[in-house]
């Protein structure tokens, strides 16, 4: 009998430490995608269809992320507004899942930022040249974080 315990608290034991690092996982997700513009219950959502091995409903994910229900369901609408979850019937319930993967997103925010840069040296570029002069500096800086982004735009990862 006292193996039996020790070996059922062991199991239990052992489960807890891999929820704790399933929870780590999460949370590390969750930290890049804030990291890429993105809120927090966004990236909970995000996070916690990505640990599921299946779709969930918005009522499991709110139950995952300990939001509102009707606060996760403006977030998942925001997000599909965006493509990077969708939603599809199964049975009479809508179940969400994630359509796009972190590198697309990554990929998406990086253009979008490049943009940002671009269009902010086109407009100190075209300021009087008083102006100009004063924002050198910055000015500088921008054409260096844009050199650097397109680098990174134009890396081709090892698979």
């Amino acid at each position: 009998m006292r193996f039996l315990i020790f070996t059922i608290l062991i199991v239990f034991i052992e489960g807890e430490k891999n929820m704790d690092k399933i929870e780590r996982v999460k949370n590390n997700l969750k930290e890049v995608l804030k990291h890429w513009g993105f809120g927090e219950i966004c990236s909970s959502i995000y996070a916690t269809l990505a640990l599921s091995d299946k779709p969930l409903t918005a009522k499991e994910i709110s139950d995952h992320i300990n939001y509102a229900y009707t606060t996760t369901i403006n977030a998942l609408n925001h997000a599909i507004g965006l493509r990077h979850i969708k939603k599809m019937r199964q049975g009479k319930k809508n179940v969400y899942y994630i359509n796009s993967d972190l590198s697309y997103i990554i990929k998406e925010k990086l253009e979008q930022f490049l943009r940002i840069l671009e269009e902010t040296e086109n407009s100190i570029k075209h300021l009087d040249r008083k102006y100009r002069k004063k924002l050198e500096n910055a000015l500088k800086t921008v054409n260096n974080a844009t050199q650097y982004l397109k680098k990174i735009k134009n890396m081709r990862v090892k698979a």
